[in-house]
């Protein structure tokens, strides 16, 4: 069993007092309440890293925008303006490197601030299968299982799960939760409490404003999990299958392009049966399946991986000429969340049973404790 590690996101979050804030990316007639509410203009970064096998430091930030002479110009290395940043964007994020010898980092600002690097941890996840998710307050049964699964019938061996605020229990208890699955060999829970932004969709050439989770999925592929052998990117409501030989993780590794594209496809609970709900009861689906948004599985190294993680693919528009997978592919459990995303519960009519799915619960998911 690994040691249950626990560690908060050494990010910069601008004070309530200061005059600065992220400018919008919105026109004002196209900032809507839902988008005024939920859009970060406070978080200056989300992390500083000191990766002492590379000699540098690493921040990864929402995009800057506006914020980034701010950042730049007041941004000391023991005390002198730092000279030699490297800074590579994309639309949903930034990540600023700076080759030097480890030292005190701070930002010039009224008071002073100091900012503490956090420790690089990658050589945990060294070789191995890793998966990385987000999580707010999935009940900590489910993502046992989800792991458990995983670990049996893939091979996974470690698991990164980003925290973003739950409140129905610590960081350290998940942290203790996700070490306890068997066949589990490094795991990690990285508190990422920031505003993951709105849902709505941005509209012609605005920049979209959901910068969170972007970032952290490539501070995982240039950081904390860019030694591992193959990661897959799912969330604890995506049931991974397994209908030939290959697992995700070999299927990845033998991709001339170094990945893998899953696709999705949605089932349910029935309307009576209790909501959120574990994934057993998510055996019920439409006569005519109903696609979900394809999900990936890379190898940091791999060429697509060079070219950036996002939530539904590896690399850009080159992720779309991979052929999706029907051995591997993904069952979106509509009633295994919390509703952190908005509400998902309602379930379509005309739903049949799915002998697959059920017999994937019985052995995996069942009441009686499955293989987790």
């Amino acid at each position: 069993m690994p040691d249950p590690l626990c560690l908060v996101l050494a990010g910069a979050v601008l004070p309530e007092a200061s005059e600065f804030r992220r400018q919008h990316v919105r026109k004002p007639q196209r900032r809507s309440e839902h988008y005024i509410e939920r859009y970060d203009r406070r978080t200056l970064f989300y992390d500083c890293v000191y990766r002492g096998d590379e000699g540098e430091y690493l921040f990864t930030a929402p995009r800057f925008l506006n914020l980034w002479p701010e950042f730049r110009d007041r941004l000391r290395l023991d005390g002198e303006p730092v000279k030699g940043l490297s800074r590579r964007w994309s639309a949903k994020y930034e990540q600023v490197s700076i080759k030097a010898p480890r030292g005190t980092v701070s930002l010039d600002w009224p008071g002073g601030w100091q900012i503490a690097p956090r420790p690089d941890i990658s050589d945990r996840f060294a070789g191995l299968n890793a998966v990385v998710t987000m999580n707010r307050d999935n009940d900590l049964d489910w993502i046992r299982r989800w792991l458990g699964h995983l670990a049996e019938v893939h091979g996974l061996e470690a698991a990164l799960i980003y925290d973003n605020g739950s409140t129905a229990y610590t960081a350290a208890q998940l942290a203790a939760a996700i070490a306890s699955v068997p066949g589990l060999k490094a795991t990690a829970v990285l508190v990422a409490d920031y505003p993951y932004g709105p849902r709505d969709s941005g509209k012609g050439f605005e920049v979209r404003p959901k910068f969170l989770q972007p970032a952290l999925m490539n501070l995982a592929r240039t950081d904390v999990l860019r030694k591992a052998r193959a990661v897959l990117n799912a969330d604890i409501d995506e049931i991974v299958l397994k209908r030939g030989s290959q697992t995700v993780f070999d299927a990845a590794l033998a991709s001339r392009l170094g990945a893998v594209r899953l696709p999705g496809s949605w089932a349910y609970p029935r309307d009576e049966d209790p909501a959120p709900c574990p994934h057993r009861y998510n055996i019920w689906r439409p006569a005519k399946p109903r696609p979900s948004n394809p999900k990936w599985c890379a190898a940091p190294s791999g060429l697509l991986s060079r070219m950036g993680w996002f939530v539904h693919h590896v690399g850009g528009e080159v992720f779309r000429l991979l052929p999706a997978r029907e051995d591997l592919a993904f069952i979106h459990c509509r009633g295994t969340s919390t509703g952190w995303k908005g509400g998902r519960f309602k379930s379509p009519a005309g739903l049949v049973r799915d002998p697959e799915l059920e017999a994937l619960m019985d052995r995996h998911f069942s009441a009686e404790g499955g293989r987790a």
